[in-house]
């Protein structure tokens, strides 16, 4: 039987190149598993103390939701930080964040490529008659800010989670593709106990990881994921008032399923629970391997490979 680790370049990937250890005796996947873990504690610490969820049944105010992110946001960056930087240390550059013209642009690319999704899956929902649709309502206006500010933090915590320095650090170990299967499975099975979900529901959101990996992995930036994500979430929500992974935000108006079974229609989880999606989301995935990405400043132009070891 072949060696795995032998085998050649993933077309549309970055290819492997013998990478130098951070330090010694901290291995890549030590790094990663032990920041994964960290991660949840604290996931867990401040999930219970704010308790999120009470906003969907509306026991929590607009704030109170935002705050919550806020923190979650702040410690998953700051325990990026003390990873990379003072554990490691390397560059804060090095997380993909960067804050100049770079990172604009992969930001836009990843919000096209997202809003090209969930604009396609609701073109065929609609087109098949399998869910009767409602657009933004005017007097939903006033709480644009609110959608906007929540949906890029919830998006921002989540690529920092499962796309940001654990991602990179199990590309260095266990190789681009099975750190990518790796943290997709785990993107799936963390929302598989959102309300109505199914399991098509949550292999469609491996799907939507792998997309998101991949976007991680050859735009070398984090921005790009972070501008998918959001831009998936508030066309859903907001914009087509589609219920977001089985959560409704307050529409005015809910998109709703009304021919077919669940897995054609994608049911009371919303499109994310339709084979649709499935199709779009592996169609984006291959045209996302093979078409050509903005220049990054962490690019091969500037000397650094996507896990930010020297070339």
């Amino acid at each position: 039987m072949s060696d795995p680790t032998q085998s050649g370049p993933v077309p549309g990937l970055p290819e492997r190149v013998p990478a130098p250890p951070p330090r010694a005796g901290l291995h890549p996947l030590w790094l990663a598993l032990s920041f994964a873990i960290f991660l949840y504690i604290g996931w867990v610490l401040i999930a219970g103390l704010f308790q999120p969820r009470d906003f969907y049944i509306g026991h929590r105010s607009n704030l109170q939701l935002l705050f919550c992110y806020l923190c979650l946001d702040a410690f998953a960056l700051s325990l990026s930080v003390a990873y990379l930087c003072v554990l490691e240390g390397r560059s804060f550059r090095l997380m993909g964040l960067p804050f100049d013209r770079s990172g604009v642009i992969h930001g836009g690319a990843g919000f096209a490529w997202g809003a090209g999704v969930i604009s396609l899956t609701a073109l065929l929902l609609f087109a098949t008659h399998a869910a009767r649709i409602f657009l933004f309502d005017s007097r939903d206006l006033a709480l644009t800010p609110f959608w906007v500010a929540f949906f890029l933090l919830a998006a921002f915590f989540e690529e920092l989670s499962f796309r940001g320095y654990a991602l990179v650090r199990a590309a260095d170990s266990l190789g681009p593709v099975a750190a990518c299967l790796a943290s997709s499975i785990l993107f799936g099975l963390a929302h598989s106990a959102n309300p109505q979900a199914t399991l098509l529901s949550t292999f469609n959101t491996m799907l939507a990881g792998v997309l998101l990996a991949v976007a991680r992995l050859r735009s070398r930036a984090l921005w790009m994921p972070v501008g998918l994500h959001f831009a998936w979430n508030f066309l859903l929500g907001p914009v087509f008032s589609f219920p977001v992974s089985g959560l409704i935000f307050n529409a005015a108006h809910i998109s709703r399923s009304i021919a077919g079974p669940a897995w054609f229609s994608g049911g009371a989880y919303g499109p994310e629970g339709s084979v649709f999606l499935s199709g779009v989301v592996a169609l984006a995935t291959l045209l996302l391997l093979r078409s050509p990405l903005p220049a990054s400043s962490l690019g091969a132009g500037s000397g650094v490979d996507y896990r930010g070891t020297r070339g």
